[in-house]
């Protein structure tokens, strides 16, 4: 019992202090975890928050870009700047027009400038307020083609949308729009978000929707650094529950502090709310692991007097010698008959070990040269097997690529290559999906004309600037997409590996290629990815070298072709293609035993109103009438110029009526919507028309138009401005290709 005890004491105190202090850092860890978490919480609401406000700043910025440019776009706005520069300096109708439209726009701001800066209009929300931005920051933002900028006048900052106001490819002013970054303007965002905010510069708080008596609790040191160092900083008051977190934002090209306020007073409450429960917890855990290891020690100590006495026999049998019990617990004791055991059977197979020991040395000498040899021979099969699929694979994809080079410059439209290209991304990429999008001149934008594998967004399109590829001009690859960026015209690919390749020619952007790749085998390494996903760049810019100098052929051809058989001034189809056009569909009408319409078209008084206003304002009547005529006639129907100011219309299997009928429509239309508004003043057009059928007043083209002819000189002989029926009394006009 003695030694019982002897060894107990100690064991149990020695466990009882590790117990105490295993509890006590069990309680420390989870006190500190649990306010880690919270201010965790806490800093993540403020970021949030943060992203908030930013969005809605960006949403006002937005509308202030978008509402400035509508607005450049205004009548009122550009006759005013037009008669300010005409008149001498004249604000009148300028100041009429932008009194009607202030009050309706939402902004604080408004200014017109003439082309040197002067301001020739200015008004605010607030009439007693004097605005005075400085001229030296709109003129830099419009030099580096900036349309927002923070501007300050005095002591108040604005946000500004400052646009140049064109005429005809001439400045003739600027206007400048915006809004206060002002108390008002924090209380509304504080609304939105359900929190106090405040806006800072380096002078200081600019805006805030605090109370006045509460601003004391921004420290300025820490508005600043926020700016300075372009980094976020949290200030905590312990005595009144709030925390201040300071976050940089870059609002057109300068740097504010958005300073939001939060309550931690519920989050201080619950924490100690729950370090309590932690504390209750962890005692009730100290009192059970005492009470089981006092137990646990206590009835150890009968199985360990068993095996002090089992040992002892064992020496006995395998030794002979008895081993006499000394001072000392039973733990001194077992180790003792364990020291004599281990004695003895080591005397017993030290001889049995020297002898095994030359043998497996042999033994192990030998399997090391197997082990090696074989090794070799795998290494070197493997790179051989390697080798051999890498020259198949490099050989297949050059015989696609030279199969698709001739097919592409065989094509003879670039719709046709289109599909052709993914037809050719299908075998270069059967287990990926992406699309083929093209740049369009006219609209400035990108535009998906065709996909394959998962993606279907054929006909969506996009900002070349939404692509980091067009951008840089060259691949951009997005290995891992919560590193790299993200393109914003990709969608739902936030997860998925990408492509984006740009497609150029002499420096032009001619389309970009995506390609969104899915790994084949998951369990291959990474090294062994990034070997598949380069070759993959490799194919995506062979393919796209095959296909850029071709489509840029094809390209070229089709503007030569455009511009041989369109007339330059009006855009409509010239005399050349109008003969060819007219004697396919005279055929066509003979063979098919239908008719065809011919109207033919004059400018009433042209010479006169050429004369008299100048060639250019006459170019600009010629110009408004192609483009009249075709957004009215049908899709079958084709407009050309015949020559002058004479125009021919061919309408396909139309009787005489309805060619009768189309004629007195177009005079009407043009004589009540088609007006040229010259110097502030507005004149009408009227047309006269002949009207000829083939083959009813010709059994040729020729004899067709002569008759429109003399119908159209009768409609001007019998005063103009309307239509005649050709009546089959031939004037002889000779008809040459121009």
């Amino acid at each position: 019992m003695i030694r019982r005890m002897s060894i107990a004491f100690p064991i149990t105190g020695i466990t009882v202090l590790l117990i105490l202090s295993i509890t006590f850092l069990f309680y420390y860890i989870q006190g500190k975890t649990l306010q880690d978490i919270f201010w965790g919480k806490e800093i993540t609401k403020a970021e949030d928050i943060y992203y908030v406000v930013e969005s809605l700043i960006k949403r006002d910025s937005s509308n202030l870009t978008a509402l400035s440019k509508a607005l450049i776009e205004h009548n009122g706005l550009n006759e005013g700047l037009i008669y300010y520069s005409s008149s001498g300096g004249s604000k009148g109708p300028l100041k009429e027009t932008m009194d009607t439209l202030f009050p309706k726009l939402d902004v604080d701001i408004c200014q017109v400038f003439d082309q040197d800066y002067k301001i020739i209009y200015s008004v605010t929300k607030a009439g007693n307020v004097k605005i005075d931005f400085s001229v030296s920051d709109l003129n830099k933002a419009l030099d580096k083609n900036h349309n927002l900028i923070a501007a300050k006048s005095g002591n108040k900052w604005a946000l500004l949308a400052l646009v140049p106001i064109m005429n005809q490819d001439i400045q003739t002013g600027k206007l400048a729009i915006g809004k206060w970054i002002d108390d008002d303007y924090a209380n509304k965002i504080a609304y939105e978000t359900e929190v106090h905010v405040s806006f800072g510069s380096k002078d200081g708080v600019i805006a805030s929707s605090l109370p006045v008596g509460n601003r004391g609790n921004i420290s300025r040191k820490a508005l600043q650094e926020s700016i300075n160092d372009i980094r976020s900083i949290r200030i905590e008051d312990v005595d009144s529950f709030k925390v201040n977190h300071y976050s940089p934002m870059e609002l057109a090209d300068k740097i504010f502090s958005v300073i939001v306020e939060i309550n931690t007073k519920p989050t201080y409450e619950l924490l100690q709310k729950n370090k309590n429960h932690i504390l209750k917890i962890s005692f009730f855990i100290l009192l059970i692991a005492i009470s089981l290891w006092v137990g646990i020690a206590l009835y150890t100590l009968k199985p360990l007097k068993n095996l002090k006495e089992k040992a002892k026999q064992t020496v006995l049998d395998i030794s002979g010698e008895d081993v006499k019990e000394g001072k000392g617990n039973e733990i001194l004791s077992l180790i003792h008959c364990f020291d004599k055991m281990v004695e003895t059977v080591t005397n017993h197979i030290s001889e049995r070990r020297d002898a095994e020991e030359a043998l497996k040395k042999h033994k192990a000498e030998l399997e090391t040269q197997v082990e090696q040899r074989t090794a070799e021979l795998k290494t070197s099969n493997l790179k051989l097997i390697c080798t051999i699929d890498e020259l198949e694979e490099r050989t297949k994809q050059t015989q696609i690529f030279n199969q698709f080079g001739d097919l592409i410059q065989a094509c003879d439209s670039e719709i046709e290559t289109y599909t052709l290209v993914i037809k050719f991304c299908k075998k270069l990429f059967p287990n990926d999906s992406g699309y083929l999008s093209i740049f369009e001149k006219t609209r400035k934008a990108m535009k998906v004309v065709a996909s394959w594998g998962s993606l279907r967004i054929i006909g969506e399109d996009f900002k070349p600037n939404s692509c980091w590829a067009i951008r840089r001009g060259h691949l951009h690859f997005v290995q891992n997409p919560e590193i790299d960026p993200i393109c914003p015209h990709v969608k739902g690919a936030s997860k998925s590996l990408y492509i984006c390749a740009p497609m150029t020619a002499q420096g032009e952007v001619l389309g970009m290629l995506h390609l969104q790749i899915h790994p084949e085998n998951e369990g291959v390494g990474a090294e062994e990815i990034k070997k598949i996903y380069f070759s993959k760049q490799i194919m995506v810019t062979s393919l796209l070298e095959h296909y850029a100098p071709p489509l840029t052929n094809l390209r070229l051809r089709e503007t030569l072709k455009m511009q041989s058989i369109h007339d330059h001034l009006t855009g409509l189809y010239n005399r050349r293609y109008m003969i060819d056009t007219l004697e396919f569909e005279a055929r066509r009408a003979s063979r098919h035993n239908t008719t065809l319409g011919i109207i033919m078209v004059d400018v009433d008084h042209f010479k006169t109103f050429n004369d008299t206003f100048g060639h250019e304002v006459g170019d600009i009547v010629l110009r408004e009438l192609g483009s009249f005529l075709r957004n009215n006639i049908r899709q079958e129907d084709i407009a050309c110029r015949y020559g002058g100011e004479e125009f021919i219309l061919i309408l396909p299997s139309t009787s005489l009526e309805n060619s009768r009928l189309r004629a007195e429509s177009l005079r009407e239309k043009i004589e009540k919507k088609l007006t040229i508004n010259h110097l502030k003043k507005i004149h009408t057009i009227t047309v006269s028309l002949g009207v000829a059928l083939f083959p009813l007043h010709g059994s040729t083209i020729e004899e067709t138009l002569n008759v429109a002819d003399s119908a159209l000189y009768l409609a001007k002989t019998n005063g103009r401005n309307r239509v005649e029926v050709g009546n089959g009394h031939i004037q002889k006009v000779k008809i040459t290709t121009a």
